[in-house]
């Protein structure tokens, strides 16, 4: 699932029927989502229990990794990714796209940050003529106050994971560790795709993450692929496939669950999808008249989607 603060209501739900415990179990896995979601969720989390773990069946990506940071502990599986914590950004003072004037370019914060690197190490800009002159030449290919975002941003993301991380490490003794990782995250692993295996994390992390045990892995693995088969990851979609001559059907895409011993909630997105043919230029086909013109294999498609509904709702069925 992607993360936001749409649900947070629906996890106070979950939550409170479970009642405030000692230990409290997050199993995660998200490829992301907003990072502004991440410390309200935490903050509720740790509401509801005197230490909380979170367990990483397989990906905990970007604000799934910042989540991970506010936990007592960190279990991780044979397949558990984590990602580095640089975000892309933008608002309306973002560079249009030439193709489609209507988007607008995301800019990511370490793109940025590392351009004055680069002009430091390579070009060996030192005086502060030189610099002023490095951030110029930016300033007339980028909206200043698109950069002014990126910056806020560079100085959330950090301020947020070291806030994460003191909610269960000490900032004075542990004031190094939180450095290192922190810098790790957002600086050190060059690309935001990158995926950060257990055998970095670990030794990133240290004590309070650890590897899972052999009966928590195959707990983990059981549970994770009820949710892959239900959520068809290992499915590659095809809509030409899907829609084959129909020239319209409904589609429904599950996104995500929220599950506890007493509530299940699902993410669904209803689609009427609508196909129609795409003939090559200079091609005429012979139909009758009245009669809608073919979709065969050879004829090309063009797609509209039609939004009947996208929401959370209570789950009916099973995980």
């Amino acid at each position: 699932m992607l993360l936001d603060g749409e649900p947070f209501l629906l996890l106070v739900d979950h939550l409170r029927s479970i009642g405030r415990v000692p230990k409290l179990d997050l199993f995660l896995y998200t490829r992301g989502g907003a990072t502004d979601a991440v410390w309200p969720l935490v903050c509720l989390l740790r509401e509801f229990t005197d230490r909380l773990s979170v367990l990483v069946p397989f990906r905990a990506h970007s604000a799934g990794t910042m989540i991970a940071l506010g936990a007592d502990e960190l279990v991780l599986g044979m397949l558990s990714e984590l990602s580095p914590i640089d975000p892309t950004t933008g608002n309306q003072f973002n560079p249009a796209d030439p193709t489609n004037p209507a988007n607008r370019y995301g800019i990511s914060v370490e793109d940025v940050t590392s351009y004055f690197r680069l002009a430091e190490s390579q070009a060996k800009i030192k005086d502060e003529a030189s610099r002023v002159e490095v951030f110029n030449q930016l300033t007339r290919r980028v909206h200043p106050l698109a950069l002014g975002n990126v910056q806020r941003v560079y100085l959330q993301i950090r301020r947020l994971a070291e806030r994460l991380l003191a909610l269960h490490l000490d900032e004075t003794s542990d004031k190094m560790l939180i450095e290192n990782i922190t810098k790790a995250l957002t600086e050190e692993f060059y690309s935001h795709v990158h995926s950060i295996s257990r055998r970095e994390a670990l030794p990133l992390l240290g004590s309070w993450a650890r590897a899972t045990t052999a009966g928590e892995e195959a707990a983990m693995t059981s549970l994770f692929e009820s949710y892959a088969s239900e959520l068809e990851l290992r499915v590659k979609f095809s809509l030409p496939d899907y829609m084959g001559t129909e020239p319209v059907r409904d589609l429904t895409i599950r996104g995500g669950f929220i599950d506890s011993t007493a509530l299940s909630h699902i993410y669904q997105t209803h689609l009427r999808v609508m196909q129609r043919p795409a003939l090559p230029p200079n091609i005429q086909v012979q139909i009758p008249p009245g009669a809608p013109l073919p979709l065969d294999p050879w004829v090309g498609r063009q797609y509209d989607f039609g939004l009947s509904a996208s929401s959370w709702a209570l789950n009916t069925g099973g995980i």
